[in-house]
């Protein structure tokens, strides 16, 4: 039962969070007046359908992994590439396409996808910390792990971790952040009214880093937080795990990180599972970073993405015309190679780090 829990929680995951995001582009579509063929839920052969009254074709496919919206004049569920068969639309029917839409209109349908899994984020969020309140833990070192970085770093029980690389520590949770964040932590500790400035080299290995230090149990607090606190606490903790990524994105491309922590399809479905494992909350809060995270990868400006059309608007809002066919079909295999890397080395980041977790 154990086993069948890892692929459950990852179709669950998955499938929830992409079904949202496309669910971000149907409603702005049809908000902007555009025609939307299909929507499925699933891939491959149809279980069910039917069609709404306003000519939508709603499916559940055999295959649960995601789903896709088809607007029309869309050739292809990615919305890459136009149907040749849109010179033949008749006046009225140019009207809903999408390829005759304004660019503000494509804009705001491109961004509405990534845009639904942010604001998905942020309500279930809220939602969390208005029902069971902001958990509050002060920086303050209760024990530190034998031969961990934190030792060989001189931090010391009942040190405060005021900074870390210049970045002010309000709360424990600060620490796991730039743990996250850096391989070398310069740190400044209050040590008997005294500060002390300390550095901690991390070692990365399956897919993450530890310091090696813990928050004291007796100072934790729960403060309750009424609704607009609730949100506001939300839209701060999706505001730092977004600029977080940034960050990391930032240092792997100029090669200051390796790209070992990032994990691909196999491990997501393992932290998935992990995370069931865990009870409600901690699968609530795994879905609420998986939803961020593929909110903020498909806002890079990569093509194929929804970054990529939005790029693409752009450019043809400057030079006022759209990109010559070549050069988008160009774009797009190029974009196409960049994911598929990106799908080889995260795939072999979870086959190393698998291998090991089971074999040690």
């Amino acid at each position: 039962m154990t086993a069948l829990l890892y692929p459950i929680s990852f179709l669950v995951v998955l499938s929830l969070v992409v079904i949202i995001h496309e669910f971000g582009h149907f409603q702005a579509a049809r908000s902007c007046g555009v025609k939307v063929d299909e929507f499925s839920v699933g891939f491959g052969k149809t279980l069910w359908s039917r069609k709404d009254k306003k000519g939508t074709l709603w499916k559940v496919c055999l295959i649960p992994l995601g789903g896709y919206v088809k607007m029309l004049g869309d050739a292809d569920a990615a919305g890459t590439k136009v149907d040749e068969k849109v010179k033949e639309l008749t006046d009225e029917e140019k009207k809903v396409s999408i390829v005759y839409q304004p660019l503000w209109k494509k804009a705001v349908i491109a961004f509405a996808g990534p845009a639904m899994n942010y604001v998905f984020a942020i309500v279930l969020l809220t939602g969390m910390f208005r029902a069971y309140g902001l958990l509050s833990v002060p920086p303050v070192v209760s024990e530190v792990s034998a031969g961990s970085a934190a030792e060989a770093a001189g931090i010391l029980p009942d040190d405060r971790i005021l900074d870390i690389n210049g970045t002010k520590i309000v709360e424990f949770h600060d620490i796991r952040r730039m743990v996250a964040l850096d391989n070398t932590l310069n740190i400044t500790v209050l040590r008997d009214g005294k500060k002390v400035a300390l550095t901690a080299r991390l070692t990365r290995e399956n897919g993450g880093a530890i310091l090696g230090v813990m928050a004291a149990p007796n100072r934790v607090r729960v403060k309750d937080l009424n609704l607009p606190e609730a949100f506001m606490a939300a839209l701060n903790d999706v505001w730092e795990t977004t600029v977080d990524t940034t960050a990391v994105l930032k240092r792997i491309i100029l090669r200051e990180r390796s790209a070992d922590d990032l994990r691909g399809p196999l491990g997501i479905a393992e932290a998935s599972g992990d995370a069931a494992m865990g009870g409600t909350l901690s699968f609530l809060s795994f879905l609420i970073q998986v939803s961020v995270g593929i909110g903020f990868l498909n806002l890079l400006p990569v093509p194929m993405l929804d970054g990529g059309h939005l790029l693409f608007y752009a450019i043809e809002a400057v030079i006022r015309r759209p990109l010559p066919e070549k050069a988008e079909t160009v774009a797009l295999n190029i974009g196409f190679l960049l994911l598929i890397g990106l799908l080889i080395v995260t795939s072999w980041n979870d086959i190393v780090r698998i291998i090991a977790r089971l074999f040690g």
